[in-house]
């Protein structure tokens, strides 16, 4: 059977992208949809967050069933859910439940900072993660040639630098933002804020990425 060598690099970037907007939809639509509607209809804070906690859980499950291991996105994920049913067990006020949207924007923060140290640490983050995208486009060797222009292209070094220094430094800035929404907004708004902010700050960043590595020609 003859396999088409740019179809199937295709193929593996659409199951990347299928996947990602599932995990959006199912732990991130899915929740707050949860806890708006439970609100709407009567259900007091307290338990309209636990079960908006709770929500993701069926699809976490099924994806960490369906790969056979946890992933970085379902240790996340897993985590903030052990960390909503334990604080749940220990305090009725919803504010401390709420305090959980802090959790995962901690870890983004945490992961910024990764990458702004990586800058000046060794190699930028970007050329690992880079070349993970590569293989799923272009196979094993696509991404070893994309890679090693690490090593004979200043350019190249540069602009995965700038890159990833303008990645972590965006997460880290949209971290501490939404700790101090968590800790400030009225409850009720918190979800909803946090969320339009985090897409936002995502819509913003990536559209910056796909400009600057189409301009600087650091295409995975």
């Amino acid at each position: 059977m003859m396999i088409d060598e740019k179809a199937a690099p295709d193929a593996g970037l659409r199951r990347v992208v299928r996947a990602n907007v599932m995990t959006v939809v199912f732990e991130v639509v899915v929740p707050m949809a949860v806890f708006y509607g439970l609100r709407a209809a009567g259900v007091s804070q307290w338990w309209a967050l636990m079960a908006c906690a709770l929500a993701a859980t069926p699809h976490v499950l099924w994806t960490i069933a369906r790969k056979r291991r946890v992933d970085l996105v379902a240790m996340v994920t897993v985590s903030v859910l052990v960390l909503s049913v334990v604080i749940g067990l220990l305090s009725d006020d919803p504010r401390s439940l709420a305090i959980r949207e802090g959790w995962t924007a901690a870890l983004g923060g945490l992961f910024g900072a990764w990458m702004l140290v990586s800058v000046v640490v060794g190699r930028p983050a970007q050329l690992t993660l880079g070349r993970t995208i590569a293989e799923v486009k272009r196979g094993a060797e696509g991404a070893a040639a994309w890679a090693a222009r690490w090593d004979t292209d200043a350019r190249f070094r540069r602009g995965l630098r700038v890159d990833t220094a303008v990645w972590g430094a965006v997460l880290l800035v949209n971290a501490v933002v939404h700790v101090v929404l968590v800790y400030t907004l009225p409850i009720d708004l918190i979800s909803l804020v946090t969320t339009v902010v985090w897409f936002a700050s995502m819509a913003c960043l990536i559209t910056w990425h796909v400009w600057y590595i189409r301009r600087e020609r650091l295409e995975a």
